[in-house]
């Protein structure tokens, strides 16, 4: 039974090393990109830059 309990904790102990890795990484990159398209946006002084990325996205 011991053994069950440190399984379950390592598994929670993963998933929440996973989970806060995911949204590090996901925040890190979508804000960079943000940043980039919002660079784009002012140098061109329009939001065609923001329409274009929206559609790469999609």
């Amino acid at each position: 039974m011991t053994d069950l309990w440190v399984y379950l904790g390592i598994a929670i102990i993963a998933i929440a090393i996973a989970w806060a890795g995911g949204y590090y990484g996901f925040t890190f990159h979508f804000r960079k990109r943000f940043l980039t398209v919002a660079d784009e946006c002012m140098d061109a002084d329009s939001i065609e830059p923001l329409i274009d990325e929206l559609e790469r996205q999609s």
